[in-house]
């Protein structure tokens, strides 16, 4: 019989590697089971839609109903694009003007409501941003596209590093195809109808990405879980029943049940501020119950372990400050601040990208030169595209150790000698 007793999953099951993607081309349907197929327009090891649009589904749904995932998400929003925002910055003023005139656009709004864009991208884990392009102003108009509609994605020659279409549904049954925005070979300006943007992928082949809080959402709903079967035994733990102990016949029972309004051997529990009457020969005592409240304490500390470590940050960025102190805490910040940093980054590289396109359709439209010069009239001058001179800069995520600030001073005031020989 001791195949009935329950052992420990120590590999992941077929099931696991299918829904996840894991197994590649070995090909697996959810309906009947069957192996060793490939889907139409299928490929590598992609996570399959049903799980992707689930795990969409759950990430949105976590961010409005639990704290932890708000708090997650709202700590990336806040290191990455800050109550200062995002700056848009170019040496060349004409383009400087094109770039922050699309970025305070009203109809984009983009400069209000860049902690809305960053968390709808970390929730979804992708966007397609469909660009809008007047044909004589080159003003550019945004327009956002439901990842959820997204049915595939076209690869240009099967390169899964140049994405070249998406294939969106439209209404019911019809599908549409849009082009991906791209720099052009022989021009190198932007052209395309939508910004494509995935995050988080797994691999180089993966067309599609993945919501920021998936590998973790599991452990959020097994802490919620935990948290309110602690919030359950804290109430029991008062106590559950009263054990009345009467000195007499089972007649003498009987008539105090009666007397209190009772039935058989049960007797209706005293009010909370109430005063019971009893001589010596009745005594009330309140039963309680061990019910392990401690244990729920332990496993949800461990539980929050898990999801801070799954999703880059350290317990006391997240409202755990128990068992750690200054010293600790600054010696935890720094891995985190460098996952932060590299969301950080990626963001930027996104949005700068967003900008670089208006510019070039600013170039298209004759607003603006296709080339500029910078620094001028300087041993450093040159000559480049309009668009590659916009960047865009976010919130430092500084260090709070001091130590880190003055060993950054000292690196810069060094540096400042060789600098001006160098002119």
């Amino acid at each position: 019989m001791s195949w009935l007793r329950p052992r420990r999953v120590t590999e992941a099951t077929s099931d696991q590697l299918a829904l996840s993607g894991a197994v590649g081309g070995l090909g697996y349907d959810p309906v009947d089971g069957d192996y060793g197929f490939q889907s139409a327009g299928g490929g590598g090891r992609e996570v399959p839609r049903w799980t992707l649009e689930k795990a969409r589904a759950f990430s949105v749904a976590g961010y409005r109903v639990n704290p932890m995932a708000r708090a997650i998400i709202d700590t990336y929003t806040a290191f990455c694009v800050g109550d200062s925002g995002l700056t848009v910055q170019s040496p060349d003023p004409a383009t400087r003007d094109v770039a922050q005139g699309f970025w305070d656009d009203p109809a984009n709004n983009l400069s209000r409501s860049q902690d809305l864009w960053l968390r709808d991208h970390l929730l979804n884990g992708e966007q397609a941003i469909e660009a809008m392009v007047g044909p004589i102003s080159g003003v550019v108009r945004l327009s956002v596209v439901d990842t959820a509609r997204v049915l595939g994605v076209d690869l240009l020659d099967g390169n899964p590093l140049r994405p070249s279409g998406l294939h969106i549904r439209q209404g019911l049954a019809d599908e549409t195809t849009r082009t991906v925005i791209t720099p052009d070979d022989i021009t190198g300006r932007r052209t395309g109808q939508l910004h494509w943007w995935p995050s988080f992928r797994a691999t180089l082949t993966d067309r599609r990405g993945y919501p920021f809080l998936g590998p973790v959402l599991d452990w959020l709903d097994s802490y919620d879980t935990v948290l309110a079967n602690l919030v359950d035994r804290t109430a029991l733990m008062r106590y559950i029943a009263y054990q009345v102990k009467i000195a007499g016949t089972a007649a003498d029972v009987a008539k105090y049940v009666a007397d209190h309004g009772g039935k058989g051997n049960n007797v209706p529990m005293p009010r909370s501020g109430t005063v019971e009457v009893t001589n010596d020969k009745v005594e009330m005592l309140p039963m309680s119950a061990d019910v392990k409240a401690e244990e729920d304490k332990t496993t949800s500390g461990a539980l929050l372990t898990n999801v801070a470590a799954g999703t880059g940050l350290a317990k006391t960025w997240l409202a755990e400050p128990e068992h750690a102190n200054r010293a600790t805490s600054i010696s935890m910040a720094e891995p985190v601040r460098r996952r932060v940093g590299g969301v950080q980054n990626l963001w930027l590289a996104y949005v700068t990208e967003l900008l670089r396109h208006s510019v070039d359709q600013a170039v298209e439209a004759g607003r603006i030169p296709a080339e500029v010069t910078i620094a001028a009239g300087t041993p450093h001058e040159r000559t480049m595209p309009a668009a590659a001179t916009v960047t865009i800069t976010g919130p430092q995520i500084a260090a709070e150790n001091a130590a880190v600030n003055a060993e950054v001073l000292k690196n810069l005031s060094q540096a400042l000698i060789p600098l001006r020989q160098a002119n």
